[in-house]
């Protein structure tokens, strides 16, 4: 292993320092819990709630099939991944330096400065995405991932458990008067951005062979279709991924349940930003090993399982209506599903498309996945507001339900790429 990997601790630990770094970062401005709340206090307006989601998703997954022709050229992508970094992530200072200056003046043009910001820290990182997958791919054996994956996930998610507490006291009667509580938490993710990028500088990328010039768009984009026409397999893993992106249409709104029906205060976001970076630590340690036992194929049906249910959760709860001193507790529950959800998309999803790619077309492979997953997941959140506005939470739940069990009953015709490699092995020896 020390020879096709070489590095393999030092990049190791990289690897882990930036995403555990980028972790804690999110947690303090959670995209299910924080920032749906922060413009839940700007307009009640729910589409425009949605609309957070759409941007952030869509920016980050649909600029990564261009991302992937330009860095499938490079010999050495690192200086991509950093010099976007240093573009994407100060932009939450935007946020901050308009809080500071209006306060809770003007919230339309809070509302305006956080999408653009928002904007461009998404399509920022998710252009770099694709060459941070692939030097993962080069110092980071399949059979070693599965720790991999599992380690930043834990670590990070513990940290990000003290996050939730501090969000917890930011937020509440303690904490400063909006909007400066959320510029606090604005500022303190940019700050733990900014070390994680320290992390990535620490990278020793291996040498690689590549292509000398860019494929022209018209050459690329057909060979690149040709790969969804002729990989039944991958074909098949979108289809899954795209019904499973229906998980997305109640995901911003479950938090603006708990305080517009459920009457929870602000200080219970804290709460839930730790129960969903509980679920993801819980997650992350089981499908660690599943995925080192069993497969990826496994980790990702489960995947789709927990996020089946969490709308399914949330509907016992809008039925059975709970009261008392335990209802934030209960509903708790629905945030630590959540995060094991989240756990399960590297390891399943984004770690299948990883090992049944060639290793010469990865690049197009990965960006080709997130382009197309980005056409649904980009439109969920929207399409979830819109949903909500018109009928109830009640609708909006249950047809997020029925979209993962249709992901959920498909995904059992996935193979798991290392029993096909084990198979076409055997055959070439028998043969």
């Amino acid at each position: 292993m020390s020879e096709a990997y070489p590095h393999y601790r030092r990049n190791f630990a990289s690897f882990a320092g930036d995403w555990v770094c980028f972790v804690i970062a999110m947690a303090f401005i959670s995209y299910t819990t924080v920032i749906p709340s922060f413009i839940n206090q700007l307009t009640d307006f729910a589409p425009l709630i949605g609309l957070v989601t759409t941007i952030a998703n869509g920016a980050w997954l649909l600029p990564q099939l261009v991302a992937a022709n330009y860095v499938a050229s490079k010999e050495r992508k690192k200086p991509f991944v950093i010099t976007l970094a240093l573009i994407g992530r100060p932009m939450y200072l935007l946020v901050v330096a308009v809080i500071l200056l209006t306060g809770d003046t003007y919230p339309w043009l809070l509302l305006i400065i956080f999408f653009v910001a928002e904007a461009i820290f998404s399509a920022t990182d998710g252009l770099s995405m694709v060459a941070w997958f692939d030097i993962l791919s080069r110092t980071i054996p399949p059979e070693r991932r599965g720790r991999f994956y599992s380690t930043p996930q834990i670590l990070g998610g513990l940290l990000a458990m003290v996050a939730g507490f501090g969000v917890k006291q930011i937020l509440g009667p303690q904490g400063p008067t909006f909007p400066h509580n959320y510029g606090l938490l604005f500022l303190l993710c940019v700050a733990f951005l900014f070390l994680s990028i320290v992390f990535l500088g620490s990278l020793k990328e291996p040498s690689q062979q590549v292509q000398t010039d860019r494929e022209p768009w018209r050459v690329y984009m057909p060979r690149v279709i040709t790969l969804l026409r002729r990989d039944k397999q991958f074909r098949l893993l979108n289809v899954v991924r795209l019904l499973a992106a229906l998980g997305g249409l109640a995901l911003p709104f479950y938090v603006i349940y708990a305080t517009d029906v459920l009457q929870l205060s602000d200080e219970s976001i804290g709460l839930f930003v730790s129960a969903q970076v509980l679920g993801g630590i819980a997650a992350s340690l089981a499908m660690g090993y599943l995925n080192e036992r069993s497969g990826s194929k496994v980790v990702t049906q489960v995947t789709v399982a927990l996020g089946l249910s969490t709308p399914l959760l949330a509907l016992l709860i809008c039925y059975c209506s709970p009261q008392g001193g335990m209802v934030a507790y209960i509903y708790a529950l629905v945030f630590f599903l959540i995060g094991a959800n989240y756990a399960g998309y590297m390891q399943g999803f984004m770690n299948l498309v990883l090992e049944m790619s060639p290793p010469d077309q990865r690049p197009a492979y990965v960006g080709l996945y997130n382009t197309l997953g980005g056409t649904l997941i980009m439109v969920a959140p929207l399409l979830g507001g819109v949903l909500l506005q018109s009928t109830s939470y009640a609708i909006l739940f249950g047809a997020t339900a029925i979209g993962l069990a249709m992901s959920l009953a498909l995904s059992c015709r996935l193979v798991e790429p290392r029993k096909q490699k084990m198979l076409s092995g055997a055959n070439e020896l028998s043969g």
